[in-house]
């Protein structure tokens, strides 16, 4: 009987402890993913406007610049600060730079023409990073 209740209090503390190992590890990726979810919203926010016509609203405009700064933010967050990367860090650049040359006041297939770019930037490194 004390062998069964010594049993059962381990595998209890074992999946408390194991509980909390991967909660600190989830967290650990938290800004890494919620920059990414934030990217993936406003392209597909940006992608719908366009294919809808809606193209010189201050909402694409207010997207456009949400991810230019998104971007700038990817190669802290992907990163340790004291490592290098040269292929994430020219994933990193064709994006921010892809971003930039997003025109939100230009007509509406241009615009996405310059979103179909960022989202081939994305999906070039996920090809490699996810």
């Amino acid at each position: 009987m004390r062998f069964v209740v010594v049993l059962v209090i381990g595998l209890f503390m074992g999946l408390a402890i194991a509980m909390s190992l991967a909660n600190a590890l989830q967290r650990r990726q938290a800004w890494p993913r919620g920059l990414m979810h934030v990217m993936q919203h406003d392209l597909a926010a940006a992608r719908e406007a366009a294919r809808g016509q809606q193209c010189s609203t201050p909402q694409m405009a207010q997207r456009a610049e949400r991810l230019r700064l998104v971007a700038a933010e990817l190669q802290p967050a992907l990163l340790p600060a004291d490592s290098q990367d040269r292929v994430l860090t020219q994933y990193i650049e064709q994006l921010a730079s892809e971003a930039a040359n997003w025109d939100t006041a230009s007509a509406c297939p241009v615009q996405a023409e310059a979103l179909t770019r960022i989202g081939h930037a994305c999906d070039a490194c996920h090809r490699d990073y996810r």
